[in-house]
């Protein structure tokens, strides 16, 4: 692991220890707030992949410090400005912070290519998570994962979806054989999955799983709730 982050140019990973099946984000956000790490740097950046985008809740709300969401660019004019898509990508507005660091900037997953940079491995720090107080007596107790053929949609370059538009549960199959046809992934609206046509792992848009695909083929609206994520 410190040789493939090193190559990539990390030069430290932060170790929080054994979670010993807590929700992963109370104490790395708690680590972060312990440690150094936040009063070393002006920024710091948080991938807004949906495994690892758990603790960015908290990390602002115990440090007491402003965030940056779906960042898609980041630029130095002067400071760090970043970029960010609106209204379904149709426009990007620039933002930044004004006041005193750290400030936090949440990175749309993909925005950048990983382009090696031949660096030495990284180090390991220790980074405790201390006291996490009632949040961090949740444990993960059951956990399953769902199956399904293809890319996920995380991951794909094209993401075919489909709505209420389709009529009935069955014409979904028209969504999933176009999906498989451009090697891509299968989607759905927020309203066939609350219909129980799709499973979840299907929903996209605001309130699904994030995505940040090359092409959208959409047999659902378009309307920002859908694009966004």
């Amino acid at each position: 692991m410190a040789a493939g982050a090193g190559e990539y140019g990390a030069t430290t990973l932060y170790d929080v220890g054994a979670l010993d099946g807590a929700l992963p984000g109370v104490p790395v956000a708690s680590a972060i707030q312990c440690s150094s790490l936040h009063r070393s740097s002006r920024r710091a950046t948080h991938s807004q992949q949906l495994r690892r985008s758990r603790h960015r809740g908290s990390t602002p709300a115990r440090l007491d410090r402003p965030v940056l969401t779906n960042a898609t660019g980041l630029s130095d004019e002067g400071g760090l400005v970043t970029e960010h898509p609106v209204f379904g990508g149709s426009l990007t507005v620039k933002a930044k912070f004004t006041g005193e660091g750290p400030g936090i900037v949440v990175v749309r997953a993909k925005s950048f290519a990983a382009e090696p940079s031949s660096g030495p491995p990284a180090s390991f720090v220790a980074a405790p998570a201390g006291d996490t107080g009632a949040s961090g007596g949740a444990l993960i107790v059951v956990s399953h994962v769902e199956e399904r053929t293809g890319p996920k949609l995380e991951d794909a370059t094209v993401v075919v979806s489909g709505g209420r538009g389709l009529g009935e549960a069955g014409a979904y199959t028209l969504i999933e054989e176009l999906a498989k046809l451009l090697h891509g992934a299968a989607g759905a609206s927020r309203a066939i999955v609350d219909a129980g046509w799709v499973p979840y792992s299907h929903q996209v848009g605001q309130t699904g799983r994030p995505s940040t695909p090359g092409l959208r083929a959409c047999g659902i609206s378009g309307a920002t709730q859908h694009m966004w994520g």
